[in-house]
């Protein structure tokens, strides 16, 4: 078994491996959006009463929009987008109402104010951020530990005595060098004058004259 000494490359690739433990539950949590079919019902809160007179005017007088982008709900950061079930008119200039307001000068992202209205989607978005946070919290927690467990040694073989399963984050390369078989060099030693296999009869011939 050859040493692997913990070089920088080593522990990078180690806790780079370790966060990727957790990479489909951060990818899963992330996902867990509000639903989509809040789009329809954030459009139908804003423009429901007008919903009417904006399809009788052509379309040319909007902007058509197939989804409504959230950049935050009730003060909280959400940053989703919520496809709609058809393309519908939206207007260019969006205006500052008791529920919303555009979220910028740039791009068609909107706010949605700090209203009753907003309730369920505001808990809805808190579940989805603390679900994120969590896991996340759990990632680097574990990342951290490894990250002990690497600095506690200087080398792999005694870090895999104390924790097994670091073996799993060790890249392949690695791996490879550790099961290598290290052979001790043998010095060639020259006796002048020494006849070791007279010694060797001799010591044979004693044993069978006793």
């Amino acid at each position: 078994m050859a040493t692997v000494r913990f070089s920088k490359e080593l522990q990078d690739a180690i806790l780079n491996n370790a966060r990727g433990v957790f990479g489909n539950k951060v990818a899963a949590a992330r996902d867990a959006k509000p639903d989509n079919a809040w789009g329809e019902r954030i459009y139908n809160t804003l423009f429901g009463e007008h919903v009417v007179h904006l399809n009788a005017v052509p379309t040319h007088f909007f902007k058509m929009v197939d989804k409504i982008k959230v950049d935050r709900v009730g003060g909280i950061t959400c940053n989703c987008e919520f496809t709609l079930n058809s393309t519908k008119p939206f207007p260019y200039a969006f205006p500052s109402t008791e529920f919303a307001k555009k979220a910028s000068h740039y791009g068609d992202e909107i706010e949605l104010k700090d209203h009753l209205v907003w309730g369920e989607l505001y808990a809805d978005v808190v579940r989805w951020r603390d679900g994120v946070k969590d896991v996340e919290a759990k990632r680097d927690e574990f990342v951290k530990q490894v990250q002990t467990i690497i600095n506690a040694h200087a080398t792999l073989a005694p870090a895999l005595k104390m924790w097994t399963p670091l073996w799993d984050l060790v890249p392949e390369e690695y791996k490879a060098r550790h099961r290598e078989v290290k052979e001790r060099e043998k010095k060639e030693v020259s006796l002048d004058g020494v006849d070791l296999s007279s010694l060797t009869s001799i010591v044979v011939a004693n044993k069978l004259t006793r």
